[in-house]
């Protein structure tokens, strides 16, 4: 007798929001979330990236339920399945096997599966697939990311796509408080490319405090996609002796936190980060960038557990916080 699991999310019903980027760590399991990069296994809404010189493997049967978001897998690595696994997506997903990405089928017959939107499109009776193939309707724009960084006071945007169709333009938008947005920029898009393509907007006259900054991209016929928001804390001492930033925040594996503007006689300073309870965490002594900044990386996957963080700079004279979430 077979077991399904029927849950509507991909793998396991789990308590994280949609849109993410995953990316395999290396060779593993797909239900095990060491093997990717934001330790939880991918669920449906993600995009998925399967790595150069990663296998990853299927194991059981997976399958969604109606009205799930889209689910885009790219497939860099390979993409292997075992006992009669299957793969389940919901309507409007994609599977791209890129040009050095394969799916094995490990032989067995045509027990192990792939479905998108209840439709087989492969089966390990197909045999291997090497790429560049796609199964499914891909996205018209594969964001790899989306940073910002506070350079001078200016809030400095940047992404990053690795392919682009029917693309016209990208709309900046920004919030004060993540629910309502106001259009601050617009940069032309690349058309139709396979090449990667990086963009950058400089807002002038960004908000203090936090704010939210979001792509909204446009395609040539008038259809468009949102893409999620970053956050960015601008925190200005009331001497308007240094600007503290700590971006993005909520910081999802990697952010920053950068002192600019600094007046400051110093040539060092003290970083830190703690905990709620004031343990230290983190700690490094920084010596000025040429620019005349201090910086520090913030990196999750060092043993730091979810939560909120206090990021300290201390010098000589003055102490200057500021608070960071660690999300999952």
């Amino acid at each position: 007798m077979k077991t399904y699991f029927t849950t509507c999310l991909l793998f396991f019903l789990v308590n994280f929001s949609f849109g993410a980027t995953i990316t395999s760590v290396g060779d593993g399991s797909w239900e095990d979330p060491d093997s990717w990069d934001l330790a939880r296994i991918p669920t449906n809404g993600d995009i998925i990236v399967i790595d150069d010189d990663n296998n990853i493997e299927v194991t059981t049967n997976n399958f969604t339920c109606n009205g799930a978001p889209a689910t885009h897998i790219y497939v860099v690595g390979v993409l292997s399945f075992s006992n009669g696994a299957k793969l389940n997506l919901g309507c409007g997903s994609s599977l791209t096997v890129e040009d050095d990405g394969k799916i094995e089928s490990g032989g067995g017959g045509s027990s192990k599966k792939i479905y998108i939107c209840g439709v087989e499109v492969w089966n390990s009776g197909d045999g291997d697939v090497e790429g560049p193939v796609t199964f499914g309707v891909p996205l018209p724009i594969e964001l790899t990311d989306f940073t910002a960084m506070v350079q001078s006071g200016h809030v400095f945007l940047e992404w990053t796509t690795n392919s682009e169709e029917n693309n016209n333009y990208f709309e900046i938008l920004r919030s004060r408080n993540g629910l309502s947005y106001e259009a601050i920029g617009q940069i032309d898009g690349a058309g139709t490319t396979n090449n990667q393509s990086r963009y950058s907007f400089d807002d002038t006259a960004p908000y203090e405090g936090v704010s939210y900054y979001k792509l909204k991209q446009t395609d040539f016929d008038g259809k468009s996609e949102m893409f999620s928001p970053i956050a960015v804390d601008l925190y200005t001492l009331e001497d308007g002796s240094c600007i503290l930033t700590v971006y993005p925040n909520p910081c999802p594996v990697n952010c920053y936190a950068k002192l600019t503007e600094c007046k400051l006689g110093e040539a060092q300073i003290q970083l830190m980060m703690t905990d709620a309870t004031g343990h230290i965490v983190h700690e490094v002594y920084d010596t000025r960038n040429f620019d005349g900044s201090f910086d520090i990386k913030l990196d999750k996957t060092n043993n730091l557990k979810p939560g909120i963080y206090i990021v300290l700079a201390k010098t000589g004279k003055e102490t200057f916080s500021e608070k960071v979430l660690l999300t999952e």
